[in-house]
């Protein structure tokens, strides 16, 4: 390859940041001499950042709408793509599980998984559909930890496991959801694979993402100039060792002369060897592909009209109006306090002194005097109280005048920003706590900065230090409007807290578990014994969730093995419906996660079961919601063609047709069941033709004709060969009994037709369709009066006999 060719393929697996609102001589230089791939933007390149302004993550998390965060991401790609933007590092798939985290916190929309999950997907499809890509972020998880990524090397200390129950949640409903890029993390994970390296350069944690979780789009680095890579192995490398590691694209946000050094760092490792070319060819397409997709010359040199964005921006300013208010949250409240009087003498407390950014903003730090212009959120009281006093506090004592301001107010409203972060904060509200006539303290970042202290009786947090949300505070304050937002974090469900999965024990939970099958799933009723059955096989092992004593939810899972890999093969997930939607679902999942990594690492995970059959697949009339369940859950969903279904035919007044019959008489093809002396040949024709499916070839191991005769009708030919085979059992037949669930729901007379299968050099000879019939009158001279069709991908050719469909199933597998 060209040294020029290779310059600007590395260049194309950068985005690199720039200075100031015009494009600066090095950006232009690293367009045209270095082929870059992407430009990221910051605070610093827009002049005027106010006008862009909507709710934040955990904003939008306090109004407990996901409809609201898909708007916000709507609205936010359509602003972007007017300026013609197509990609934004967003959302936020951490959860913020650490109070004290310093870079996170409101960044995420809560502290559950499952509701974090919830937000960042309806962010994500508002951004895709405005043609933006979502890129969420940062993987594995960065919630977790007191320590700033921009400043230093977080270190993690959970297992795997531990991962799977918390900070892998939100990321594996994304990819399963087709998310088109997933940001890594500067974190370490001493537990993960080697643990030596960073998140961002560690191909054990990448691997999880890329091979687990079965990720086929682009994995971005965070910036590489954060001290967690920058202070560690220096960016240059960083560059080199995270393509190693499986990225695709690296974020290096500042500096010229690394953003340059880093692109030739990286030829130089391309032609050393040390990083194989293979593998830049491998993150180019995707860098490529990606860009193809949602970027073309025509939308990006596109000039719009002004008014388009003074029309977009009131419609922006509507929809962030509504949320606020709905964001806002008055987290508890002194009976005697709220409303505030509107003549009373206010006054207004307000930090002077450097406070905790509470987050990165820009990627740099904004941990500077000045971050926030008290005069703006004065004016937002003085909206509804003119006699409003505004002073600063800090480190220092207030001044004598100043106390006595505030003892002789009516009220006091003090501002804090991330006050667990700067004590003196902390030490102002406490001490005010003691000192005022009427409190009322607003957390105007984190929403922890009192959250526990209850000696702050009137406590309000708006989650972001914004105008927008702090106007909608005031108005809460003097009472123009209920207060409507509820916490997104610290507020567990306290009964929740008590359910514990175990294993399951038939003796003793056999009773309460088929009292929840059958209030959870009142379409597929069973009996406690058949349950014993299905439940009681060697090759099964399920969970039971318990509040207390109390079964409330299970898990069936059956161990399989197929060409010597084991598979593991979720049968049936049910929660009573009285504690749905609690997570217990979630639970029992993360639970068999565990006890299969612990057992059978690596081990797939596929939704329904082969012997004993339930269902083949996820019954599709469940309904939607039980479909995204497993998909937010990280499980990936086939589409429903090629189908799979279970037919029925009701077979009292079945006549074959004879132009079947007729056809396969004329070629010489005859039709019996299988006798003893043929079970040999049976079975060598199974093994022959239907060894990709060993559950298939078992289930004749189990039907040997000398204890079970009139079990399989055969075909043969002009010679006596086997060339055709099906399983036609009876209603009585200890076999159906023991392998399949449901036949008994179409009618207690049913029987079951299953594993039709033809031999190879046979097929497309007339021979499948006259073995069904030969095998429904039989089973009709037995009693039978109902045939179940066992799972069933072939379109129209059972139904040429009069079958329909009883279930249609869709595929998923994790």
């Amino acid at each position: 390859m060209l040294q020029e060719d290779l310059r600007k393929k590395a260049g194309q697996l950068f985005a690199v940041g720039f200075h100031g609102v015009v494009p600066s001589p090095e950006i232009k230089t690293l367009i045209h001499e270095y082929g870059i791939g992407g430009i990221v933007l910051f605070k610093r390149n827009i002049q005027n950042a106010m006008q862009l302004q909507l709710p934040g993550p955990m904003a939008l998390g306090a109004t407990h709408s996901p409809e609201l965060a898909y708007q916000v991401g709507q609205v936010t790609g359509e602003t972007l793509r007017f300026f013609g933007i197509n990609m934004n590092y967003a959302p936020v798939c951490d959860i913020n599980s650490e109070p004290l985290n310093p870079v996170i916190g409101p960044r995420s929309p809560g502290d559950d998984p499952e509701f974090v999950g919830r937000f960042a997907s309806a962010a994500a499809q508002g951004l895709r559909e405005q043609k933006i890509i979502p890129s969420v972020k940062h993987f594995p998880g960065h919630g977790d930890t007191a320590v700033d990524s921009h400043y230093g090397l977080p270190v993690i200390e959970k297992t795997r496991e531990q991962l799977e129950r918390c900070e892998l949640i939100p990321f594996r409903r994304a990819v399963a959801e087709g998310v088109e890029a997933v940001m890594t993390a500067h974190i370490s994970l001493p537990a993960i694979g080697d643990g030596k390296l960073p998140a961002t350069l560690s191909a054990d944690v990448l691997s999880i993402l890329r091979n687990e979780m079965q990720f086929e789009g682009m994995i971005i680095t965070d910036c590489l100039e954060m001290d967690g890579i920058r202070a560690t192995y220096g960016t240059e490398q960083g560059a080199v060792l995270s393509l190693e590691a499986g990225s695709d694209s690296i974020m290096i946000c500042h500096t010229y002369a690394v953003q340059v050094a880093s692109i030739q760092k990286v030829c130089e490792a391309v032609q050393s060897g040390q990083l194989s070319a293979s593998r830049l060819e491998e993150a180019y397409r995707r860098v490529v592909k990606l860009k193809s997709k949602f970027l073309s010359w025509d939308t990006a040199l596109l000039t719009r009209s002004l008014d388009d964005l003074v029309t977009l921006n009131r419609k922006a300013a509507t929809l962030a109006s509504n949320a606020y208010s709905l964001s806002v949250t008055l987290v508890r409240s002194d009976p005697d306090v709220l409303p505030l009087s509107k003549s009373g003498h206010l006054v207004l407390l307000f930090p002077g002194e450097r406070t905790p950014a509470g987050g990165a903003v820009d990627g740099e730090g904004l941990r500077m005097k000045g971050a926030y212009d008290a005069t703006v959120f004065g004016e937002a009281l003085k909206a509804h109280n003119q006699a409003t006093v505004e002073l600063h506090y800090g480190s220092a004592e207030l001044s004598t005048e100043q106390y006595k301001l505030v003892e002789a107010a009516d009220a006091v409203v003090l501002v804090t920003f991330n006050a667990r972060e700067s004590p003196f904060q902390r030490e102002m509200g406490l001490k005010l706590a003691q000192h005022t006539r009427k409190l009322v303290t607003i957390a105007a970042c984190s929403p922890y900065d009192f959250l526990d202290d209850d000696s702050i009786k009137t406590y309000i947090t708006t989650y972001e230090p914004t105008i927008e949300a702090f106007t909608a505070a005031a108005n809460i304050l003097f009472g123009a409007i209920i207060p409507k937002g509820a916490l997104p974090v610290g507020s567990k469900n306290v009964a929740l807290s008590s359910v514990h999965v175990s294993p399951f024990e038939a003796a003793s939970d056999l009773a309460e578990l088929a009292e929840v099958w059958n209030t959870a799933l009142p379409t597929y009723p069973l009996p406690a014994d058949s349950l014993h059955r299905f439940l009681t096989q060697a090759n099964g092992h399920h969970f039971v969730a318990r509040l207390e004593s109390k079964i409330i939810g299970f898990c069936v899972m059956y161990m399989t093995t197929n060409r010597g890999t084991t598979c593991c093969q979720l049968a049936v997930l049910a929660v009573h419906p009285s504690y749905q939607r609690q997570g217990v679902g979630t639970a029992l999942i993360a639970e068999a996660r565990t006890w299969l990594m612990k057992n059978y690492k690596p081990c797939s995970l596929s939704l329904g079961s082969s012997f004993p059959r339930f269902w083949p697949d996820i019954p599709t009339d469940l309904g939607q919601e039980v479909q995204g369940f497993f998909v937010h859950r990280g499980f990936h969903l086939n589409p429903l063609i090629p189908r799979s279904v279970d037919l029925y035919q009701d077979i009292k007044d079945f006549q074959p047709p004879e132009k079947y019959v007729a056809r396969a008489k004329e070629r010489g093809f005859t039709f019996a069941p299988l006798q003893p002396q043929q079970y040999e040949e049976c079975l060598a024709g199974q093994k022959r033709n239907f060894s990709y499916n060993p559950a298939w070839v078992d289930m004749y191991h189990k039907l040997d004709p000398k204890e079970h005769p009139s079990s399989i009708m055969t075909a043969f030919d002009s010679h006596g060969k086997q060339v055709g085979w099906t399983l036609m059992l009876s209603p009585s037949s200890p076999v159906l009994q023991q392998n399949w669930a449901f036949p008994p729901l179409c009618g207690p007379k049913t029987g079951l037709i299953g594993c039709v299968g033809v031999d190879e050099e046979y097929r497309k000879a007339g021979v499948g369709l006259a073995l069904l019939c030969h095998a429904i009158e039989d089973m009709k001279q037995r009693g039978v009066e109902g045939v179940f069709v066992d799972w069933v991908s072939l379109e129209g050719w059972y139904e040429q006999l009069g079958f329909k469909i009883w279930r249609s199933y869709r595929t998923g597998q994790m």
